[in-house]
């Protein structure tokens, strides 16, 4: 238990510091799409979008009866044309503990998920112990981040810093819980 415990909290201090040198150091860059006309484009939103939430255009009244028909009909009319996903939020907000408080808690749950099965899993030796918690990292690289970059043409831009992250930096925090997180009973292999 305490090489779950200690490889947990070491796994999750180099997973959060990787992820605040690489937002703080410039390496994922901008998530967003720059437009000179920030300033028109949101006072026309906040007169128009009433509640933080997430806007798709065109889109169908979800209240209407026969919904599916009419986003049928919305779907092969639009095709070729415009379209728009919208973050909207009325206030923006600094960063506050609580967000990182979060993030650190989202690492650490990823680190003792992975610490768990790599342990229970009584792997033999370091590089499967690496492939079994990486494993984590790549489906949900392919079932999460991927997967929304297909289906919502997510631009590169905005997948990219998690991309970046659930390879390299994931993959340098599954290096860690590899090399510790074992049984003493560790079968040796030549």
């Amino acid at each position: 238990m305490k090489k779950i415990i200690i490889g947990t909290i070491v796994a999750t201090v180099i997973y959060f510091l990787y992820q605040t040198a690489a937002w703080m150091g410039g390496l994922h860059g901008t998530p967003g799409t720059y437009t000179p006309n920030n300033n028109e484009i949101l006072n026309y939103l906040s007169q128009v979008l009433g509640e933080d939430g997430m806007y798709m255009m065109p889109m169908v009244d979800p209240g209407l009866p026969n919904r599916m028909e009419e986003e049928q009909k919305l779907m092969e009319q639009n095709v070729g044309k415009p379209w728009a996903m919208i973050l909207y939020h009325k206030s923006m907000m600094g960063m506050e503990a609580g967000y990182i408080l979060i993030g650190f808690l989202y690492s650490l749950i990823a680190c003792l998920i992975a610490s768990l099965i790599i342990y229970y899993g009584n792997f033999s030796s370091t590089s499967t112990r690496f492939l079994a918690a990486f494993s984590f990292g790549l489906f949900t690289l392919s079932q999460g981040v991927l997967d929304d970059m297909n289906w919502w043409s997510y631009p590169w831009s905005f997948v990219k810093a998690e991309v970046i992250d659930l390879t390299l930096g994931w993959g340098i925090t599954c290096l860690w819980l590899a090399w510790f997180v074992k049984k003493n009973t560790e079968v040796k292999t030549a």
